[in-house]
């Protein structure tokens, strides 16, 4: 594997911790002290299984596709910091997922895109395409957690 597939493996990794991070972190925090059993639903195992392919399926695709695999490093910028920072600071309270979004995905997508750069594997309207894909997913997922806390509030 060369440098470049690596990175790419490594942005799609990041994201699947990430995830595990922000879904299985605060169930395992809720949990009683003496059972420390984590709750999950089936749903919650289904839409994090589905994640997952996703990303791995990108990643496998590698930069033989690079308006595919270009939405990785996309959501790993764009991703931490609308949901994780932004909603941190409005909420004044640290968010689950907020360091392995800002300590991995974030570096990772960045060396990404600087190896993407060296060694020309965008063309200009792959990076736009992806970006706007990568950044359009970042929306939708702040979206879906913003209404979930509406909802937690009513």
């Amino acid at each position: 594997m060369n440098v470049k597939e690596l990175a790419i493996w490594l942005v799609a990794f990041s994201i699947i911790i990430h995830t595990i991070e922000e879904g299985w972190l605060p169930e395992y925090q809720k949990a009683t002290s003496k059972s420390q059993v984590v709750k999950s639903t089936r749903f919650f195992i289904l839409e994090n299984f589905l994640i997952f392919i996703f990303v791995i399926s990108l990643a496998i695709v590698g930069w033989r596709w690079p308006i595919l695999s270009g939405i990785l490093p996309a959501i790993g910028l764009t991703h931490p910091f609308l949901d994780h920072v932004g909603l941190s600071w409005k909420g004044h309270k640290l968010r689950p997922g907020i360091w392995t979004g800002l300590l991995l995905m974030v570096p990772f997508s960045i060396w990404t895109y600087s190896l993407a750069s060296t060694h020309n594997l965008f063309k200009l309207y792959e990076l736009v395409i992806s970006g706007a894909v990568g950044l359009a997913i970042s929306i939708w997922l702040y979206w879906m957690v913003v209404q979930d806390m509406r909802s937690l509030t009513k």
